[in-house]
């Protein structure tokens, strides 16, 4: 359990430097990583890191803050697909006055599933990129300087914690 935390630090250390490093405006470093993000809730079977790249450039983003924002909620999938249903089901229910019982057949219950996995995904995407983009704004004006350096000292720290290669006995150290 140790090694998996310790894989996860550095890959958020590792991330975090790539993004702090950018030189580029806030305002396109911000745009790019929320537009990374926003990928993430929307199904894209394995290609979202990669298309989170490419929609952060295509939309006037920063497309290396794509990349980096794509990659932060890869491994939650299953998180958002939750939450895209929760909120999909809260629009669908209390807003457009759509009830389950209302909905005959397996087919049209299927249509009312994507109906609001798709709603959600875009409410969420919009919630979150949104508030994303306004942090990332401000964190990356404010600290990218004083970031960059402490994260450096990070770095420097994890790698005194590393735990030593599994190496051979050679015959000339016995």
């Amino acid at each position: 359990m140790s090694k998996l935390w310790l894989k996860l630090e550095r890959a958020f250390l590792y991330y975090s430097v790539r993004l702090f490093r950018i030189r580029d405006a806030s305002e396109l470093v911000a745009r790019g990583f929320a537009l990374g993000v926003i990928v993430n809730f929307f199904p894209t079977f394995g290609f979202g890191v990669v298309l989170s790249g490419f929609v952060a450039r295509l939309l006037g983003g920063n497309m290396m803050a794509g990349f980096v924002g794509g990659a932060t909620l890869t491994f939650f999938w299953p998180f958002l697909f939750y939450f895209n249903m929760l909120a999909g089901g809260w629009v669908l229910t209390a807003i457009l006055m759509v009830e389950p019982a209302m909905v005959e057949g397996a087919r049209a219950a299927a249509l009312l599933w994507g109906t609001a996995f798709m709603i959600g995904a875009l409410v969420n995407s919009l919630i979150i990129g949104g508030t994303l983009y306004i942090f990332v704004r401000s964190l990356f004006r404010a600290y990218r300087e004083s970031g960059l350096s402490a994260l450096s000292r990070s770095l420097r720290r994890h790698q005194g914690r590393a735990p030593a290669p599994n190496r051979p006995v050679s015959a000339k150290s016995v």
